[in-house]
């Protein structure tokens, strides 16, 4: 028992680990994108309506607007699908935290049962067969 209350821990310890990676990947993502919201403004500036005329002004105006369109793409779309990946990775790693919880509340029964002695040795065996089925 000792074994399967072990890797339990060890099981539970590296998902808790991959959630706090996760979550602080999503919070530089979004301060990132927070930052780049601030200076995706500047791109259009400044404003050159009658400062500038002809070819090489339309020229200048139609590569900063594509620049800010790609930017701007950047910092709504793929930000977001990045910080949307990362959520349902965490949302699997809790569902995993939660089957490892319940994996410890059967280990715990098995405990009591192991305490019970004798009588109950089928019922043991049973569930401490389940734990290193799932577990190993």
């Amino acid at each position: 028992m000792s074994e399967i209350h072990s890797a339990l821990s060890s099981k539970t310890s590296d998902v808790n680990e991959k959630i706090n990676r996760l979550e602080q990947a999503k919070r530089q993502i979004k301060e990132e994108q927070n930052a780049c919201l601030g200076e995706i403004a500047k791109i259009k500036n400044p404003d050159l309506a009658k400062s500038w005329t002809g070819n090489r002004a339309e020229d200048f105006q139609d590569a900063r607007s594509d620049a800010y369109k790609a930017m701007s793409t950047i910092i709504h779309d793929d930000y977001d699908d990045y910080q949307e990946k990362i959520e349902g990775k965490i949302m699997m790693l809790n569902i995993e935290k939660k089957a490892l919880s319940a994996a410890g509340t059967i280990a715990h029964e098995a405990d009591v049962l192991l305490g019970k002695g004798e009588a109950v040795i089928d019922q043991l065996e049973s569930k401490i067969s389940y734990l290193k089925g799932w577990l190993f």
